[in-house]
């Protein structure tokens, strides 16, 4: 049995789900290679959005590292123009946190590698560009970190990666009238999860775990 579960933010109005949520994709071990670029996502009925991704047209790709170990990380851009990459909430020295000293050029690969101190949690990376952060990542560049470590996996939680353990990324963001995401006029009345308009996605009839992140450029949400 499954219960179908509709992920709705009310956002000047209420939404109807009717769009199964994105899970993004999955990447651990050691070694990890991201590539930051540019794409297309078919969000509303006409022309399609202009979006940015990494790995991929849209969002980024869940990073899964392991406490105590070393990971080496790649990150290429290939977006036309400057941005980071940031560990937000990582403990990490000042030349692998990616802040907007780490300029990645058009072209060039980006190589942070550390050892991963922090506990088991939920955080997040994103482009953290002077005065391109806001655009970078609500056109897409989001991903989720999680961070495992013996404490927590001895514990009985959920953690069957988007069978009961979900990310849950939430976001606003307004379009014009050709579907393009406006950027910077406040007007962001389009609630979205994982870049999902009226999402819906259908969990186990058990305990699930949610990661919920705010990764709205500027909107306090009360769930």
């Amino acid at each position: 049995m499954k219960n179908l579960v509709y992920l709705t933010l009310v956002c000047f109005g209420v939404l109807n789900a009717q769009n199964e949520l994105y899970i993004p994709e999955t990447l651990s071990g050691n070694e990890f290679n991201l590539s930051l670029q540019n794409g297309t996502t078919q969000l509303f009925d006409g022309d399609a959005t202009e979006t940015m991704g990494a790995n991929g047209g849209n969002l980024a790709p869940t990073l899964i590292f392991e406490q105590g170990e070393f990971v080496n990380i790649n990150v290429t851009n290939n977006i036309g123009e400057e941005t980071t990459i940031h560990w937000h909430g990582m403990h990490v020295s000042p030349e692998n946190d990616g802040g907007p000293h780490s300029v990645i050029i058009p072209g060039e690969t980006w190589n942070p590698n550390f050892i991963v101190m922090d506990k088991a949690c939920t955080m997040w990376y994103h482009p953290h560009l002077h005065q391109k952060t806001n655009e970078h990542v609500t056109k897409g560049i989001t991903g989720f970190i999680i961070i495992r470590d013996g404490e927590e996996t001895a514990l009985e939680l959920p953690r069957n990666y988007g069978v009961d353990d979900f990310p849950l990324n939430l976001q606003t963001k307004q379009f014009d009238t050709s579907n393009q995401i406006v950027i910077g006029e406040h007007g962001d009345n389009v609630p979205m999860v994982n870049s999902t308009i009226e999402a819906f996605v259908e969990f186990p009839a058990q305990v699930v775990r949610m990661r919920v992140l705010n990764g709205s450029s500027m909107r306090v949400f009360i769930l």
